[in-house]
């Protein structure tokens, strides 16, 4: 699939306005505006929203990108694409994505999902709600 095929609202026609953004208006581009394209898509549509490798831009976002698109292929029992296991989709050291209080830093690295922590990203469960 190319850029021309992908459906509107793609995950990686995000990356201009990731790029432009501060990282917490990242996050929340994230997860309430794709999050909800994610929600409203058919099986097909979801394949295909996160089919194309996103354009690199900053290794923590990078990686941020791949583990989010792997969880959301996860949670529906789809594969993840093949990008999201390139060796630049991963952080050598962890990040704790969004920021986070040290008294509350027990609680995001238990509940950070599986592909997040496999790309170095420390995110709590809770955060991916969409709201």
């Amino acid at each position: 699939m190319t850029s021309s095929t992908r459906p509107p609202n793609a995950l990686a026609d995000y990356v201009p306005a990731l790029r432009a953004s501060d990282d917490e208006f990242r996050l929340r581009l994230l997860m309430h505006d794709f999050g909800l394209v994610w929600q409203e898509a058919n099986p097909y549509e979801r394949a295909a929203l996160i089919a194309d490798e996103p354009e690199l831009f900053d290794s923590r976002w990078d990686a941020f990108l791949a583990a989010y698109a792997e969880h959301l292929a996860r949670s529906v029992a789809m594969a993840p694409p093949s990008w999201t296991s390139a060796e630049h989709r991963f952080l050598p050291d962890f990040w704790y994505a969004g920021g986070c209080y040290a008294f509350d830093r027990v609680r995001t690295i238990i509940t950070t999902p599986g592909a997040f922590e496999e790309h170095g990203v420390w995110f709590p469960r809770s955060e991916l709600a969409v709201v």
